[in-house]
């Protein structure tokens, strides 16, 4: 219908601009743009879960006490998946991924002191130091968190390319996580651009790496998978958080499931909250008291 433009009424229903056309006889028309019949949700995060349902800012919805549990840190895994639990296409997340997840993601990395990655994880997703920027810091000092965040990586063999990115920034030297038994040229090798952590034989002792964490002043320590390490750390029963990104896709390969091994107990979890935008659902449970 014809109308008079306006600042307000310049914006559709979501704060779109209108498509504003102007015919011969010089009366003003102004049409919504095709998604303009999309769900808001669908740009900007919205909460949907607890009631009601709004637009909220990620940085509060993550903000959360998470205490020492004993003599651990608190440990949070955060993993992406398709709706029918393919984590990965080709070793990479990337392709699951999108705008929105993101954000969330960086979001999330505000919240640990120590983020835990498996070699095979950081070497195919060629992991970098983390980032350095005065806003990083800032969110990261609000959340309690230590300004920079370390890198931990967890292998048993060591027998990663030790110029990836991570490795290159002495300032930023990652942690390695291995075994006493490991290989003591290889142990010599890493020494020189990480900090060792060496605990259990022949397979890495995951709940005394995180109190050795404790034990350096960490809080809070992030795994970012993959699937096997996040295996190990669940039939460790170390698990105290989730954040799971629901990609809005099926299938690309075989690779399923957030947590794999052989894991015979069955842990229950409670939802916290379920965010949403662009067609994605941000789920964050946590564990039952």
């Amino acid at each position: 219908m014809p109308f008079t433009p306006s600042p307000a009424s310049a914006l559709g229903t979501c704060g779109e601009p209108l498509i504003v056309v102007k015919d011969i006889f010089g009366t003003i028309w102004g049409f919504e743009p095709p998604f303009g019949s999309w769900p808001c949700q669908h740009r900007g995060v919205h909460q949907i879960f607890p009631p009601p349902a709004t637009e909220v800012d990620p940085g509060d919805v993550y903000h959360d006490e998470r205490p020492l549990v004993g003599d651990r840190p608190w440990l949070m895994v955060n993993m992406v998946s398709t709706i029918d639990g393919v984590t990965d296409v080709d070793g990479v997340s990337a392709p699951l991924g999108g705008p929105g997840d993101k954000d969330i993601f960086g979001t999330i990395r505000t919240l640990p002191d120590i983020i835990l990655v498996g070699s095979t994880t950081a070497v195919s997703e060629r992991y970098n130091p983390p980032s350095t920027s005065v806003s990083t810091k800032a969110r990261r000092l609000a959340n309690g968190a230590w300004p920079v965040a370390r890198i931990a990586v967890v292998s048993g063999r060591l027998d990663f390319d030790l110029t990836l990115p991570m490795f290159q920034r002495p300032a930023q030297r990652p942690i390695v996580v291995t075994t006493v038994d490991a290989d003591p040229v290889k142990v010599e090798k890493v020494s020189e651009h990480a900090d060792l952590i060496q605990c259990g034989n022949t397979s890495v002792d995951l709940p005394q790496a995180l109190r050795d964490m404790a034990g350096l002043g960490a809080h809070r320590v992030l795994s970012e998978g993959g699937p096997s390490l996040n295996g190990a750390l669940l039939r460790a029963g170390l698990i105290d958080e989730v954040f799971l990104s629901v990609s809005p896709l099926m299938g690309g390969g075989d690779s399923r499931g957030i947590a794999r091994g052989d894991i015979p107990h069955i842990q229950e979890l409670i939802l916290r909250h379920v965010l949403t935008e662009d067609h994605f659902l941000f789920l964050r449970y946590s564990r039952a008291t």
